[in-house]
Parts: structure tokens; C-alpha cells; sequence
């Protein structure tokens, strides 16, 4: 067992300071240094367009500043982490922009407008009417749960069938519609979720790579699926995750934050910059797992 040490936890922190953008700042001191929702809020409204919905790179791997459903996912996913309720506008505005953008001949979202291809971009986010549903509509679903107060009824009730029947046919599975099919299944009602629990674990049973040789690679990582021991599915994978937590310390940098396992394959230059800001969304995200499993260790020394 290696855990992060003091000193690690600190270079961690100084890079999230001084190199991350100011929104993980502010959602790190929320996190470890009581800082308040109101300066993550002050952070996130930097990113939310005047139609209420999020764009202007909140997701780091495209740059156009229109606003789109997953940006908005994001934007949400963080509010609702923030403890930011459905009675505050910056919530009230991005739903809106949902029910509005909402599909319902794809009874769900298109995960990036036309717009995305204007702007600087990963390779992969070229506009296309293809993909998986679930990615980030059934996250999406989730989210309107969380702030139900928000939406009209039969409207929710509609879709969560919908989804939850999708989920049982469902025969593939990607790791991005996994992660986004997860989130939508935390905020579902116990007889709801109950509809689903059996093909929730077969899917992430099949998605999870175990095997400890194949975690460099772009594959789905057991703490990303099991991010704290109170996780429904931690019992899965109890065997492995004490390596999977020891790995995440090795693959910290001297520096102090964690690198992204991709890259753009365009737009070099503005690959530099954005690989910084995925450093400290890493960073951010893999502290908060190592805290939730006691994996840190501020009273020692590096290990």
C-alpha cells in the first residue's frame, strides 16, 4: 500500500492553484479548504451562455463557445456536486435550456451542435448525427431527477421509462454511456432503479478492466466506476481496488498533477493548453477518490 503522502497531496495542490483553471480552484477549496459554492458558481457562470446553456470550452476536448447538451451535463453535474439547489437562476436557466434543446424524435439530446467543428477540437468531436444515446441524454435524465421541481412530470416519467427500457435492451456497451447510464441511476427512485440493478452490474462487470497491465491504455479505470467504498458496486471489484489506488499515486507526476492518457491528433497548439486544463480536472477528480478511500496521508512523508 502506497499512499499519496503529504508532501504529494501539496505539489497536487500548488498545481491546481497556480497552473488549473480558476474552476477547479474553487471546487478544490470546496472540496479541501471549506471554500464556498458561491465562488464555484462564480467560476461556472463564465462558461454558461446567455440561452442558459454551457459551452465556451467547460469541456476541454472542444473549444466553440455555443452552448451544447454535454457542456451543460457538466455544467449541472458540478452544481448539483457544489450543492447548489433548483431555486438558484444559474439552475433554473440551464433546464431550461434542456426542455428547450430537448429532441423528440432522438427522445434525448444532440450531444454537440454543428457549431462544434468552428473551433479548436479533439479529433474526435467532428459533428455527426451518430452515437450512442445514452451519452450524455441519460445522464441528462439524471440530472432532471436531481432537479425535478424544474421539470414538467409527465415529461420526466416519459423519459425515465424510455431510458430505463433502453438500458435493459442495451446488448453493447461503451464507457462513456456507462459513466453517463450510472449517474442516471443514482438519481432514481428505489423502485425505479430496482428495474435496472441487474444490468447495471452486468455492464459494468464487462466495462471495468481488472487487470493491472492494461491501465495505461485508454480503458475504464475500477475507481472510476467505484469512487468511494460506499459504492454499490465496491464489493465487485474490493480485490482490485487497493492496486487500483496504489497505481493512481505512481502515475502522479513529480509536479504534482496527473496527465490525460490522450491526445487531440489536431490543433497541436492548442493541445498544450487544453492538456493542462485536463491535468487539473484529473488531478482534481482522482483527489477526491483518494480521499474517499482514506488514501492519503497528511501526516507522512513521500513514500
Amino acid at each position: 500500500m502506497a499512499k499519496l503522502s503529504k508532501g504529494q497531496f501539496e505539489n497536487a495542490k500548488s498545481f491546481i492553484h497556480s497552473k488549473a483553471r480558476k474552476l477547479e480552484s474553487a471546487r478544490f477549496e470546496l472540496e479541501f479548504e471549506n471554500g464556498s459554492k458561491e465562488n464555484v458558481l462564480k467560476e461556472l457562470l463564465r462558461f454558461q451562455n446567455e440561452d442558459g446553456g454551457f459551452g465556451n470550452g467547460l469541456e476541454p476536448d472542444f473549444r466553440c463557445k455555443e452552448s451544447s447538451a454535454l457542456a451543460t451535463s457538466i455544467g449541472l453535474d458540478y452544481l448539483l456536486k457544489a450543492g447548489v439547489d433548483e431555486n438558484h437562476v444559474v439552475v433554473e436557466e440551464a433546464i431550461k435550456y434542456l426542455l428547450t434543446t430537448f429532441n423528440k424524435d432522438k427522445m434525448g439530446w444532440q450531444i454537440v451542435p454543428r457549431e462544434v467543428e468552428s473551433a479548436p477540437r479533439a479529433i474526435w468531436w467532428n459533428y455527426s448525427e451518430d452515437g450512442t444515446w445514452g451519452n450524455p441524454t441519460a445522464e441528462i435524465i439524471g440530472l432532471l431527477h436531481h432537479y425535478k421541481g424544474l421539470v414538467p412530470a409527465d415529461f420526466l416519467l416519459d423519459l425515465t421509462k424510455y431510458a430505463i427500457d433502453y438500458v435493459n435492451n442495451l446488448m453493447e456497451y461503451e464507457n462513456h454511456e456507462l459513466l453517463c447510464i450510472l449517474k442516471f441511476s443514482k438519481e432514481l427512485p428505489e423502485e425505479e432503479y430496482g428495474l435496472i440493478s441487474n444490468k447495471l452490474i452486468e455492464m459494468v462487470k464487462a466495462n471495468v478492466t481488472v487487470d493491472p497491465d492494461k491501465w495505461d491504455s485508454y480503458c475504464l479505470l475500477p475507481i472510476q466506476v467505484v469512487h468511494s467504498p460506499r459504492s454499490e458496486f465496491y464489493d465487485l471489484f474490493s480485490d482490485i481496488i487497493p492496486a487500483n489506488l496504489d497505481y493512481l499515486v505512481a502515475k502522479q507526476t513529480t509536479e504534482g498533477y496527473w496527465e490525460p492518457t490522450w491526445a487531440w491528433g489536431q490543433y497541436e497548439e492548442e493541445w498544450e493548453k487544453v492538456k493542462v486544463e485536463w491535468s487539473g480536472c484529473l488531478t482534481l477528480d482522482y483527489l477526491k477518490v483518494l480521499k474517499a478511500f482514506d488514501w492519503i496521508d497528511l501526516q507522512g512523508e513521500k513514500q
